[in-house]
């Protein structure tokens, strides 16, 4: 979803300009750039720079079979490293998180009970319906946040860094 809350959170991530106009043509207030999403479910702020080290998740063969369109309930070890991140961040109403490369968006879902502001980002579009309709989601690169220095007061991520 695109909620009022995430447009007043995304920046450029060329430049960090403040982002004006409806969430399907965004324009930066800085550089000039437009943005325009493919879908109105997320946004697209994806820098202009194309690195070549990309992830194997960008492949949409990795995706025919459509897995990420559904989340399950947290299971086995997906629950004790859920329960495990619940624990260590233990986020408030006041607080606005970040889930650094959220994939299908499936923690956010489990987490929707944190009562803090929340946001998914990924560099792949394959996003869950579910995640489409609940909870606020972008496609952009790790390397060049679309957001302000000092946005969030807290932020995870799983299955990124290694």
């Amino acid at each position: 979803m695109i909620s009022t809350s995430l447009l007043s959170l995304v920046r450029c991530p060329d430049c960090h300009g403040e982002l004006a106009g409806p969430p399907e043509s965004l324009v930066c207030r800085g550089c000039g750039r437009p943005y325009h999403s493919a879908s109105p479910d997320y946004l697209d702020l994806r820098p202009r720079v194309a690195y070549a080290e990309q992830t194997k998740y960008l492949d949409e063969t990795l995706h025919t079979d459509a897995r990420h369109e559904k989340v399950s309930p947290p299971l086995l070890g997906s629950r004790i490293r859920n329960d495990m991140l619940r624990s260590f961040l233990s986020p408030e109403a006041h607080d606005v998180v970040v889930d650094l490369g959220c994939g299908s968006g499936r923690a956010l879902l489990w987490n929707r009970d944190w009562g803090s502001a929340t946001v998914g980002i990924d560099i792949s579009p394959f996003f869950s319906g579910e995640a489409r309709r609940d909870v606020d989601l972008l496609i952009g690169d790790l390397r060049k946040l679309p957001f302000a220095d000092g946005t969030f007061t807290k932020a995870y991520s799983l299955d990124v860094l290694e």
